[in-house]
């Protein structure tokens, strides 16, 4: 004999759980947040190898890290050609070749620092410059120079894509004038 069975009552679809929503906001965010601060790090080690082919180049080696910056490269060889010509000052010359190169490099860490707090003009202005620098790579013909660059502005360029993103996902910030009466002397 066939029971008759009763529909069964619908299925309610389970209320979105907002702790296991908040926290894949949460993980996407830190994890967008590893990405941009991996992308900004990368301003620092060019800088960092610049400083070294620096000083490398100045006290008598001719070899250099190929990701350091052309720049710096062409502040070096210029000093050195200094030094060379003022044999008597040549020491001062290429200490303050490493100065200016240094000084240049820290440009580059400046935008390290600010590309890590999150300041997109600081992936801008510095993924510009470095462009730049991978073009004097190139008219100087420093092919591995020039592959390294392109490696590099893959890096910046990850990290510029993570802070896109995250500043996506952030929730967006009141503005000031939303704190402003807007009805003032309306009846």
């Amino acid at each position: 004999r066939q029971q008759r069975q009763e529909p069964a009552e619908p299925v309610q679809p389970a209320a979105p759980d907002r702790s296991l929503e908040m926290q894949q906001r949460q993980a996407e965010a830190a994890e967008l947040m590893r990405r941009m601060k991996t992308g900004a790090n990368n301003f620092y080690w060019v800088a960092a190898l610049s400083v070294v082919n620096s000083v490398i180049l100045q006290f008598g080696r001719n070899t250099f890290f190929v990701v350091g910056l052309a720049g710096t490269l062409t502040v070096d060889f210029i000093f050195i050609g200094i030094a060379e010509a003022m044999p008597d000052a040549a020491f001062i010359i290429k200490i303050i070749g490493i100065v200016v190169s240094a000084l240049v490099a820290g440009i580059f860490a400046l935008f390290g620092f600010f590309a890590n707090s999150g300041k997109r003009w600081a992936f801008l202005v510095g993924i510009t410059f470095y462009v730049v620098d991978a073009v004097l790579m190139l008219v100087f013909q420093e092919w591995m120079g020039l592959v390294f660059h392109v490696i590099f502005l893959f890096g910046l360029f990850s990290g510029l894509n993570a802070l896109n993103k995250l500043q996506k996902l952030a929730p967006p910030k009141p503005s000031s004038s939303s704190d402003f009466p807007q009805n003032i002397g309306t009846p």
